[in-house]
Order: structure tokens, then C-alpha cells, then sequence
């Protein structure tokens, strides 16, 4: 994968690029594995940071 950057500059942009990188096929949890993932809102400080939590471990 290529990184232009130009869309590092935007912060939603740049948070798109991580979110590929990290999980480049689906959310998985780091620390159980469980692809059971549902989404929690976006950071207070940083809105276009997705917050996600685990169904498996919690």
C-alpha cells in the first residue's frame, strides 16, 4: 500500500489511512481476536477517531 501525503494532512483522511493499514480486511479485537466488533462513538478530542468496542472480551 502506498501512502500519498497529501491525505495525511486532513485528520479524517489520515485516520482512514491507519484505520486500513491496522485492520486491512475487517475490526478485529488486539486482544482477543473476535472480529465481533461494534462501534462506540467518535473520541471527545478527536471526532474523526472512531471508538470501537468488543462484543467478545468487552
Amino acid at each position: 500500500m502506498i501512502l500519498k501525503f497529501h491525505d495525511l494532512l486532513d485528520n479524517e483522511k489520515c485516520y482512514d489511512q491507519l484505520r486500513q493499514l491496522r485492520w486491512p480486511e475487517d475490526v478485529y479485537c488486539p486482544r482477543c481476536g473476535s472480529c465481533h466488533i461494534t462501534k462506540r462513538g467518535q473520541n471527545d478530542t478527536h471526532p474523526e477517531r472512531q471508538r470501537y468496542g468488543c462484543r467478545g472480551c468487552s
